[in-house]
């Protein structure tokens, strides 16, 4: 499995006086199933967004289930306000942040999956995808000049599987031959 945030859209992120974030950040992350052979269930799936070693918001996804050689695209859609109390160091990089026009926001997914193989499936495994920190553009900004985002950079993330179990089940028939050199001894039929 792999994981790409290909776009990214910043056009809401400022800190009321009273230490309330509002923010709005949409996201198209590309899932790809590369292998031949083996299916992926993905029964939780989440989103989460920090930035400036707090937790902006977290976003819960639909499951989904991808065949073998597949891609499918995630949306995940940050909107709303939470309370966000910056300090110290935090506030001054904040503060030369939106001088910039440019927030760094990192992006990590929780999610708990399933290989599918055949008829089996293997038991449930838990992962983390981290794609990083993205310095985004505030749209709209002074420093923006009104202009979109161009030239976004593709992010690939990195998929950390905590434990993988595949069980499937092959049936091996087995010919046994005499071999002048092994002493097995011979069936009556």
């Amino acid at each position: 499995m792999k994981f790409h945030v290909m776009d990214a859209l910043l056009t809401q992120f400022y800190l009321t006086s009273d230490d309330i974030l509002q923010y709005n950040l949409a996201l198209n992350i590309f899932v790809r199933n590369s292998d031949k052979m083996t299916g992926i269930s993905y029964s939780y799936i989440d989103a989460a967004a920090y930035c400036y070693g707090k937790n902006v918001a977290l976003v819960p996804l639909m499951p989904f289930q991808q065949d073998s050689k597949n891609t499918t695209l995630l949306r995940p859609v940050f909107r709303g306000q939470t309370s966000f109390k910056l300090l110290g160091s935090d506030l001054v990089q904040f503060s030369n942040d939106q001088r910039d026009g440019r927030y760094p926001i990192y992006i990590k997914l929780h999610l708990k999956s399933k290989l599918l193989y055949g008829g089996e499936r293997s038991s449930s495994t838990d992962g983390t995808v981290n794609c990083g920190w993205l310095r985004l553009p505030l749209l709209g900004s002074s420093s923006d000049n009104n202009q979109t985002v161009i030239g976004f950079k593709t992010e690939r993330c990195r998929v950390i599987v905590h434990g993988i179990y595949i069980t499937i089940r092959i049936i091996v028939e087995i010919s046994i031959f005499q071999f002048p050199w092994l002493d097995v001894p011979k069936t009556n039929k």
